[in-house]
């Protein structure tokens, strides 16, 4: 359903939508999809003209699996979205590869991470949260400032859409905008660096049905470089790992060693390898671990990276945004539900939020800042084997099981309301 939104701020305590929802990732799509299948009004605003970004995580984990199981929309989105399958983690080196953690105990159903382009899994959520009456999308809405009351409390946001400037006025305004997000910055929340040890350079290859059936839950290592290989269902992107801070270096050195570690280490890549000629045809992602003081104010709640910026080690940083919009869901659903319910009823809502999702942020940042520490180490040294611990692992196939298990179990998702399975 999509209407416009031209007036002026409405007297009276009445609101446009119930929650205004701005940024299209995968912590807005789903928490916008849960709200509206609860019955909710909710108004997704997207600053992009489709849900098409590069670099976004993949890796959809067992417990997510079973938490859209419970939705109802796991099997469907796996029989009808392209996808790759990963069983187990896998460190490559010197020719070999060793299994880390085995993930086919992690889940009865999906005993595997599921490995789905965001620019498939965004829409599919979108078109789901489309067939309920209260769900309102808007492309190319480009958040520019928050809206206040008389008390100085969120109670919406301006936006421009094609050019033109509108208002949307909402009970609460939820921020999933992102690492860089706006909103964060407009809400006046201090983000702290936790200091990241790698950057990422990304370039995409096209990809080819005879090519090796790689997840992207492999990690490569090859002298002086850690390489990474997602499956984007028609393309490649190859991941090449820096120190932080080094990117200079690498525009010096120039191409060169980038070519030749992956043609060293995938050689069935080789020839595709011949138009990466530049180190300008390279993009460089910064790795950025963030934490947030607080992720609410009056009327304004944080969640997925505008709350907390999780590195791509692990690739958990879509799982944690759909775990954020679960706990969201739940926690604010009544209040939307209930026209009678004040803003300190909400107020109090976004803070179980916080408390109920901060801890489990906090322990994956700070495991991340641990693995890129030692990664960052062994870059330096240009160590290639993988440390004597994962050789144990590959050795025990016992300890590959527990932790997969452990691994997977570290992602918790509350199980939905009933107001959300009802419909």
């Amino acid at each position: 359903m999509t209407t416009d939104h031209d007036g002026p701020a409405h007297p009276g305590g009445t609101y446009d939508t119930d929650c205004a929802v701005v940024g299209g990732g995968p912590a807005g799509v789903v928490l916008a999809y849960l709200l509206a299948r609860g019955g909710a009004r909710v108004t997704l605003l997207e600053s992009h003209g489709d849900f098409n970004r590069r670099f976004r995580g993949d890796s959809i984990a067992p417990a997510v699996l079973d938490y859209l199981h419970t939705l109802g929309l796991a099997d469907e989105m796996l029989a009808t979205l392209p996808h790759t399958v990963a069983r187990s983690f896998v460190w490559r080196a010197r020719g070999r590869a060793y299994t880390l953690a085995d993930y086919r105990r992690a889940s009865p159903r999906y005993p595997y991470y599921a490995l789905i382009p965001q620019a498939r899994f965004l829409p599919f959520m979108a078109g789901k949260a489309a067939a309920y009456p209260g769900f309102e999308l808007r492309m190319r809405a480009r958040a520019g400032r928050l809206l206040r009351d008389g008390d100085g409390r969120v109670n919406g946001v301006a936006y421009t859409e094609d050019g033109a400037a509108r208002e949307l006025r909402a009970r609460l305004v939820v921020a999933a905008d992102g690492r860089n997000s706006k909103l964060r910055a407009l809400g006046g929340f201090q983000a702290t660096e936790l200091g990241a040890s790698l950057d990422v350079l990304w370039h995409a290859v096209p990809r080819r049905p005879d090519d090796p059936a790689l997840s992207g839950l492999q990690l490569v290592t090859a002298p002086g470089a850690l390489l990474a290989v997602l499956n984007q269902d028609t393309s490649w992107q190859l991941g090449y790992m820096i120190a932080a801070g080094s990117h200079g270096q690498v525009r010096e050195r120039g191409v060169g060693p980038v070519v030749e570690a992956f043609a060293r280490e995938l050689p069935w890549l080789r020839d595709r390898l011949s138009s990466l000629t530049d180190v300008n045809q390279l993009t460089l992602l910064p790795v950025r671990i963030t934490a947030v003081d607080t992720w609410y104010r009056p009327g304004l709640l944080l969640i997925g990276d505008a709350a907390h910026v999780i590195s791509p080690v692990g690739g958990n940083g879509i799982n944690l945004a759909i775990a954020d919009a679960a706990a969201t869901a739940n926690a604010i659903l009544p209040c939307l539900l209930n026209p009678a319910s004040s803003p300190a009823a909400l107020d109090a809502a976004c803070r179980e939020v916080e408390a109920v999702r901060r801890p489990p942020t906090d322990r994956e940042q700070r495991s991340q800042r641990r693995a890129e520490r030692a990664a960052g180490a062994r870059l330096a040294k240009g160590t290639t084997a993988p440390p004597l611990i994962f050789r144990l692992f590959d050795r025990v196939p016992a300890i590959a099981t527990r932790n997969g298990r452990q691994n997977a179990s570290l992602i918790r998702v509350p199980p939905p309301r009933p107001e959300i399975l009802r419909a």
